[in-house]
């Protein structure tokens, strides 16, 4: 139907739909794109507004600590405001568009995987992923990557047994870092639709539930001027992201004294993020690297132009249990493109050429190709890893702060040494090239590069006492509640979330519509 501007409304004005979704961001808009032209009338409530407002951002202000085993602790208290953006869109606005979907592997319970496992598989999410791949625009993304008779795009050749394979990644123009017009109408075509309302300046303060909190009765809907509204519906979506969706669950104590949804103490823990890890070569140390023996050329790990389609190395399904480590990927770039740091040392080239020529790939030192290169690998769910209320400090709407303890345990660490030396076997085994790592574990937080992305605070599982929303994303407990974003996720996998986010929308919108709403 519109968009309204919740500031001009009248003080107490109601706001009524059959479906309210709060969160305007990539979850809340993929499930109201799916949602419009249909019968059920939708409401969808954003904070922010078409463009970023810093007294709006500053809502998102918090505190955060990173910790490790054998590893300072690493303050990050600008991280709550500075990973996520509060304005139609949600981070869309600066997110470069880069699509993967989860591997297989991802959804699967692992023994030396703590609390690992989805109540689904990548083969029952593979049609939803197909539907987000053609609304982005973007290849579709088989469950077993084909390959490529162009010598530009060979995959690099290794042993299936170890299994390490190369994984696709694809960039879509639907972004606000990408092409800006056409993230433009992506986050504003749906409101066309008679059945759909987009409110901006809307931010949902409390749940309210009924006396017996067995439903959401109402939302209060809260501005900065002071003024406030109730908003009322049969059915309603939390899509406000992986820390915003615990916080407000959390903060809505006022029926239940642990918050909506935490009966067993699990809203807000689990938490993940991904990072990424590497150095930069200089006079006196060597930088993170690859050297390819082959000449061919490396456009499938290391394309020309930044946005082109291209595949990392990854650890698959056998390679974890082998080496009883999480998900691990190694993304390959053009080191002299990216100012990677210093032209590596005289004794790495000596032994690159020693490499190449055992790989009967050529002796002469015109062979092979010197690569930067950086890792990332999956953060074990963790209950300590958490978001917790500080209830000492308030945002100018009157909630509660969130407060980040991020932490990581020594099997997250032991993985990734693990995975790290796992694929410079590898590499050497099959003759392709050999890995450079001179990365000390007591240096990874320090080193490490965080990520916007925010998973696992409100983690999907068919019991209760594993899990905050079952296999449909309905909150336990409460019958007309549901979460949409990657805080449903139960592991992190290291695929940027966004086209699981979009996925699990699209399969939240088909069971909404099948009557869920009620």
């Amino acid at each position: 139907m519109a968009f309204i501007d919740a500031r001009g409304l009248p003080d107490a004005s109601p706001i009524e739909a059959d479906l309210i979704i709060v969160g305007g961001g990539m979850a809340g808009i993929t499930l109201a794109r799916e949602l419009a032209g249909g019968a059920l009338k939708v409401a969808v409530l954003e904070s922010g507004d078409r463009e970023i407002d810093m007294n709006v951002q500053a809502l998102y202000a918090g505190s955060a600590t990173m910790r490790a085993p054998g590893n300072p602790e690493r303050t990050m208290d600008a991280y709550p405001i500075q990973s996520r953006i509060r304005a139609l869109g949600g981070s869309g606005n600066v997110w470069g568009g880069k699509c993967a979907p989860l591997d297989p592997a991802d959804f699967a319970a692992r023994d030396w995987a703590p609390h690992s496992g989805w109540p689904m598989s990548r083969r029952d999410l593979q049609p939803f992923y197909d539907r987000a791949c053609d609304l982005l625009e973007i290849p579709r993304f088989a469950e077993t990557a084909p390959t490529s008779a162009d010598p530009a795009l060979r995959p690099l050749e290794l042993d299936p047994a170890d299994g390490f394979f190369s994984a696709p990644r694809a960039y879509s123009r639907y972004s606000g870092g990408a092409d800006k017009a056409a993230f433009d109408r992506f986050r504003t075509a749906f409101a066309q639709a008679p059945n759909v309302t987009v409110y901006l300046n809307a931010n949902v303060v409390r749940i309210g539930l009924a006396a017996d909190g067995s439903r959401v009765e109402q939302l209060e809907v809260a501005r900065l001027d002071g003024k406030r509204h109730v908003a009322r519906a049969r059915t309603f979506v939390l899509a406000v992201g992986g820390i915003e969706n615990a916080r407000l669950l959390l903060a809505s104590d006022d029926v239940r004294p642990a918050g909506v949804g935490n009966d067993h103490d699990l809203v807000g823990r689990f938490f993940q993020a991904h990072m990424t890890y590497s150095v930069d070569g200089d006079e006196e140390s060597e930088g993170t690297a690859v050297h390819v023996s082959r000449a061919a050329p490396m456009d499938l790990y290391a394309p020309k132009a930044r946005t082109a389609p291209y595949s990392v190395l990854a650890a698959g399904e056998k390679a974890q249990s082998r080496l009883k480590a999480g998900n691990f990927t190694l993304t390959l770039f053009r080191g002299q493109e990216t100012g990677a740091g210093a032209p590596a040392k005289a004794e790495t080239q000596t032994l690159a050429r020693l490499a190449t020529r055992v790989d009967g790939q050529g002796g002469s030192a015109g062979d092979g190709q010197l690569l930067g290169c950086f890792a990332m690998t999956e953060h074990f769910p963790n209950p300590d890893s958490r978001v917790v209320l500080d209830r000492e400090h308030h945002d100018a709407l009157g909630m509660p702060r969130v407060r980040l303890d991020w932490t990581y345990g020594a099997a997250d660490w032991d993985g990734f040494e693990r995975a790290a030396a796992g694929l410079g076997d590898a590499l050497g085994a099959a003759g392709q090239g050999r890995l450079c790592w001179p990365v000390r574990r007591e240096q990874l937080l320090a080193i490490a590069s965080a990520s916007r992305h925010h998973m696992g605070t409100t983690r999907m599982d068919a019991d209760p006492r594993r899990g905050v929303v079952d296999p449909d994303l309905k909150v336990h407990g409460v019958d007309n509640l549901y979460v949409a974003g990657s805080s449903v996720f139960p592991t992190s996998g290291i695929a940027n979330p966004t086209l699981t986010i979009l996925a699990l929308a699209m399969r939240l919108a088909d069971h909404l519509k099948s009557g869920a709403v009620r």
